[in-house]
């Protein structure tokens, strides 16, 4: 049976700055679904989307579901077999890809209306979301309220907070799955020049694409990205984060120069995805979603962290606060 939405709760809030920067933002899932810096003179859309909200709820776009845009919660990444564990005790939530659960479940944070609590204008106009999952969603316990905050600064920075409370000890670990296109043209990311300040990175067990647990170096491999060099097509990976939070992450520049988008985060790892099996969809008006068309800079907790200890914890507690925050900067070149 068709999914069915409550069309008067939709909102979309649009933060503009002086530089004439905006950056469109929905409250169902929390889609980012445009941002556009001015470039020469014009205004390059940077990311992947659709102008209306019947696309994104549309069967042809959920038959290969690629999450363009938005907030994922409870869990960003996949839990193998959906079982994880707290204070020893297994839990198991719900397993909406084959035998394991990718990104939330079948109702993700990514699926549902959030609430609009608080906008603010002037120089650095920001919008605050929340949301608040019952105990027991996607087979998760405890009741979490999570408030995401999009904030559009007088420098060209994109920053996100995400914050979160629960009553139960639970699994929280969020991430933002906006797919970045800088070109000017409408051509894939394999062009642009990413550079990645981190020396490990974390491999996935095939056939489950879960970590195996181990954090080798990136030495010697394709996703040495340390030197800066073009995007390899299969990067679909989490870089190990040993900086400080307010230093580069990572930096993007696109197939013709001219603009610049860098990455500062405080979670543990940045999962990136270079969109190898990003499903074909020609867009009116918009970029071509595709193979390679876009990248993903998913800022988050390790994937299926509770069964390897040494990983950063992602359980939430009553006692604790969720507090995290990713910052995307765009910088022309022109």
């Amino acid at each position: 049976m068709k999914k069915t939405y409550n069309t008067n709760l939709l909102q979309t809030v649009v933060l503009r700055n002086a530089n004439g920067m905006e950056v469109s933002v929905m409250n169902f899932g929390g889609i980012i679904n445009s941002i556009k810096v001015p470039v020469k003179g014009k205004k390059v859309e940077c990311v992947l989307g659709f102008d209306t909200f019947e696309e994104y709820i549309s069967d042809r776009y959920r038959a290969e579901y690629p999450y363009l845009g938005a907030v994922i919660g409870r869990n960003a990444g996949r839990i193998k077999y959906g079982k994880a564990y707290i204070d020893g005790k297994e839990v198991q939530v719900n397993c909406n890809l084959g035998e394991n659960q990718i990104h939330g479940g079948f109702t993700g944070f990514d699926s549902v209306f959030w609430e609009v609590i608080a906008q603010e204008k002037g120089e650095n106009p920001s919008v605050t979301l929340q949301y608040i999952s019952k105990d027991g969603e996607e087979g998760y316990p405890g009741e979490v309220v999570v408030r995401v905050t999009y904030t559009l600064t007088e420098d060209n920075k994109l920053r996100i907070d995400y914050q979160g409370t629960t009553n139960a000890p639970t699994i929280l670990n969020l991430t933002q799955h906006t797919y970045f296109n800088l070109n000017e043209s409408d051509t894939d990311v394999l062009g642009n020049t990413l550079q990645i300040t981190a020396n490990k990175y974390v491999p996935l067990e095939e056939g489950f694409f879960t970590p195996t647990g181990e954090r080798p170096s990136v030495a010697g491999t394709p996703l040495d990205y340390r030197k800066g060099q073009k995007v390899y097509a299969h990067t679909d990976n989490s870089f190990v984060r040993e900086i400080d939070a307010e230093k580069i992450m990572a930096t993007l520049t696109n197939s013709e120069g001219s603009l610049t988008m860098t990455v500062r985060t405080n979670h543990p790892v940045l999962h990136i995805y270079a969109g190898y099996y990003l499903p074909l969809l020609e867009v009116a008006h918009r970029k071509t979603i595709g193979q390679s068309r876009g990248i993903c800079f998913e800022a988050q907790g390790y994937a299926d962290a509770t069964k390897h200890p040494h990983f950063d914890s992602v359980i939430l507690r009553p006692e604790e606060k969720y507090e995290y925050f990713t910052e995307f900067q765009f910088l022309s070149n022109d």
